[in-house]
């Protein structure tokens, strides 16, 4: 494993960083004030606190201790037909990493939530208590669900109070997830925890020997990256950079640092889910083997793509096939090969920070003997028919004011403009929310205001143009899309099927289509934002009703 460099910019990597951002993207970024100001950030820095020098060694021995795998609900059968399930968001104690014990959120327990596992086309009922100390939200990432039941800024519920969602997925067999969405403080809520899959599953539509036996050929891997402070607890946005997009250096999957798994040697599925705020990750096996991808966000492709590397940015996830037939113990690692890409991403250096400019390990697959279990990689997977639309083309630009970012007050890095908010798990800053910082169409995220209105059972070509110097995973509420084209040219074979979060790199112009199938009233408005949720807790969120 190559050993990252050190994370800290230097006063040189910022001013370049503006100095190429207003010169070769052209933006109005060159009021002489506000470059004073970013480089007298750049010159005075914020003062050191809790988690400003990271990812400058490695922590302890990787593959000490083994992957938990989240428990399945399915729900109680009700006499009318439907499921029912109880969640609890609460606090905890999690070992994040080894011979530590961090404060955390949870669902059902301390850290992330069960699997939920929702037959398609089943009425379900899912309870949510909230037993954390502020507001907040449960959103169904990727579910086609009504805005009233999307779990968006507008369905926010008290400590103490229960929230009763009810809602029937009517759409392919999928990994979905779920993950709180109160406007400005989503990015916390999730660093402190609170996330979770949501697999809908179809039986009458799968394909024959799909490896299905969750936790065993079928796992789940939820990846994260965090950082915590030397006293254990976690450090949510205490340094400049951060404002970027909150970035830690413990790779975590499923809650757990750099665990390993057992698994048989047969062919075995990983669903991929980036469920960190920022981190773009780039997965590939040590040993430089083929996998396949059978499905992205939202269900199956028509065929398995053989690749030797897959790119997810936060929010995107993707179902894979890795052949261990042949592998009896042996021992290979899941890695992000981020060096190869990511720096490449953003115009500025210091958007990267020394995990992006290495390779590191995620997770160890310690081969045993093969389950008994017929798995194969199937020739066909699910026909997918192309959308087709006769209206005009919605566009939508995005920006990012580089320049007022760096040049915040340093004191509010450390979320003291929040005096009124509690603060997270342990006394977790819950950072920066509600500045004017990366916007969609020049428009910054205004609860008051609808930004779009789209017609019931329409089907649109949104356009997503980036004229910022960094990439944005854009995602929007209540359906799966196809991507049209990147660019002008057809997406790339894994990513050419279902979808509800696309990464749009910068200088890029992407083509969605959708059909909007689920009301959104303007009480409850459906999002469309970038997923990195710094950005969108401070103004990259527009809103949107369908009727």
């Amino acid at each position: 494993m190559k050993r990252p460099e050190s994370t800290n910019a230097s006063r040189r990597e910022v001013l370049r960083g503006i100095s190429r951002m207003a010169g070769g993207l052209g933006l109005a970024l060159a009021a002489p004030p506000l470059v004073r100001a970013a480089a007298a950030q750049a010159m005075n820095p914020m003062p050191r606190m809790a988690g400003m020098e990271r990812a400058g060694v490695r922590h302890g021995m990787p593959f000490a201790r083994p992957l938990p795998i989240p428990p399945q609900l399915s729900g109680e059968p009700q006499p009318d037909g439907s499921r029912l399930y109880n969640l609890r968001m609460a606090p905890g104690r999690t070992s994040l990493i080894a011979q530590r014990r961090t404060p955390t959120w949870g669902y059902n327990g301390s850290y992330l939530g069960p699997t939920l596992r929702v037959p398609r086309a089943t009425q379900v009922r899912i309870n949510i208590l909230n037993d954390i100390d502020q507001s907040t939200t449960t959103h169904w990432h990727g579910a086609h669900v009504r805005g009233s039941m999307d779990g968006g800024p507008h369905s926010l519920f008290q400590p103490g109070a229960r929230f009763p969602y009810a809602f029937r997925l009517e759409q392919p067999a999928a990994t979905l997830w779920y993950h709180p969405h109160p406007e400005t403080r989503t990015g916390a809520h999730v660093f402190a925890g609170l996330a979770g899959l949501l697999l809908v599953d179809d039986e009458s539509n799968a394909p024959p020997d799909l490896p299905s036996a969750y936790g065993v050929d079928d796992l789940p891997l939820i990846v994260q990256d965090r950082a915590l402070a030397p006293d254990g607890t976690l450090a949510y946005m205490t340094r400049a950079m951060d404002r970027m997009g909150m970035k830690g250096d413990r790779i975590l999957v499923n809650g757990r640092e750099q665990p390993f798994v057992e698994v048989p040697a047969q062919w075995v599925r990983l669903r991929l889910l980036d469920a960190s705020n920022a981190r773009i990750y780039y997965f590939g096996f040590d040993d430089g083997r083929e996998f396949h991808v059978i499905a992205s966000d939202a269900g199956l492709l028509p065929r398995a793509v053989p690749v030797r590397r897959l790119l997810l940015a936060p929010g995107e996830r993707a179902e894979v096939m890795v052949d261990l037939s042949r592998d009896q113990g042996r021992s290979l690692a899941l890695r992000s090969y981020s060096e190869e890409i990511v720096p490449s991403l953003s115009m500025m250096r210091m958007d990267s920070d020394a995990l992006d400019r290495s390779t590191f390990d995620v997770l160890q697959l310690r081969v045993a003997e093969p389950s008994g279990r017929r798995t194969r990689l199937p020739p066909q997977l699910v026909p997918i028919e192309p959308l087709r639309s006769e209206l005009p083309v919605r566009t939508f630009t995005l920006q990012a004011a580089a320049q007022a970012i760096m040049a915040a007050p340093a004191r509010a890095a450390a979320g003291l403009h929040r005096p009124t908010s509690p603060p997270g798990p342990g006394g977790m800053s819950l950072g920066i929310g509600g500045q004017k910082w990366f916007s969609i169409d020049h428009e910054y995220m205004d609860m008051r205001r609808i930004d779009a209105a789209v017609r019931l059972g329409s089907t649109e070509i949104w356009q997503f143009e980036n004229r910022s110097h960094m990439p944005h995973p854009m995602h929007y509420h209540g359906v799966s899309f196809q991507i049209v084209s990147i660019d002008g040219n057809p997406p790339a074979p894994e990513v050419a099927g279902w979808k509800d979060t696309v990464l749009v790199r910068r200088g890029a112009t992407v083509r969605t289509i959708a059909r909007f199938e689920q009301p959104a009233s303007r009480e409850h408005p459906f999002m469309l934002h970038c997923h990195i949720l710094e950005h969108e807790d401070n103004g990259m969120m527009l809103q949107f009703t369908v009727a």
